[in-house]
C-alpha cells in the first residue's frame, strides 16, 4: 500500500515540476517576443509626432547618433482590383497584396532618448506616424 502511495506522490511531484517548467517556458517566450516585436516590427518606425518633433523607434542600441539623417517612406498596399475582398480571392483562395514604398521626406536625429528611441526633426518633405525611416546613404 505504501508503494502505491509513494508512486502517486512521485507522479504528483512530476506533474507539478512539469507544470512549473511549462509556465516558465511560456513566460520566457512572451519576454523574448517583446524583443522580437521591437527588433523586427517596430524598429525604424515613426511612433509619434508632436508639433515639430518626430519620435523614432531607433535608439542607442541600434547605433543611432545625433545628426544622422533618415529617409522617410510611406508604405502603399495594393490588392488585385478584380477581387472585392482584400484578403480572400475566388473560392476562398488567399490573395497576396503588393507593397510599394513612397518617399515622403527626410528627418535628422536631434536627441537620443534611450536605447530604443530617438527624437528627430523634419528637414524636408513630411513625416507621419507609422511611416518607415531608413538611414540615408552618405
Amino acid at each position: 500500500m505504501t508503494l502505491i502511495r509513494n508512486q502517486k506522490l512521485l507522479v504528483g511531484y512530476l506533474f507539478s515540476i512539469a507544470f512549473i517548467l511549462v509556465g516558465a517556458l511560456i513566460i520566457s517566450s512572451c519576454a523574448s517576443m517583446k524583443g522580437y516585436y521591437h527588433a523586427k516590427i517596430m524598429k525604424g518606425s515613426i511612433i509619434e509626432t508632436h508639433d515639430s518633433s518626430i519620435y523614432l523607434c531607433i535608439g542607442k542600441k541600434d547605433g543611432a547618433a545625433v545628426g544622422q539623417e533618415f529617409d522617410v517612406y510611406k508604405t502603399i498596399v495594393t490588392y488585385p482590383p478584380a477581387i472585392p475582398s482584400p484578403r480572400v480571392g475566388p473560392r476562398g483562395s488567399q490573395v497576396t497584396p503588393t507593397f510599394q514604398r513612397e518617399s515622403t521626406g527626410r528627418v535628422r536625429i536631434t536627441k537620443i532618448l534611450d536605447e530604443h528611441f530617438a527624437e528627430a526633426t523634419i528637414i524636408s518633405g513630411k513625416a507621419e506616424k507609422n511611416s518607415i525611416v531608413e538611414l540615408s546613404a552618405p
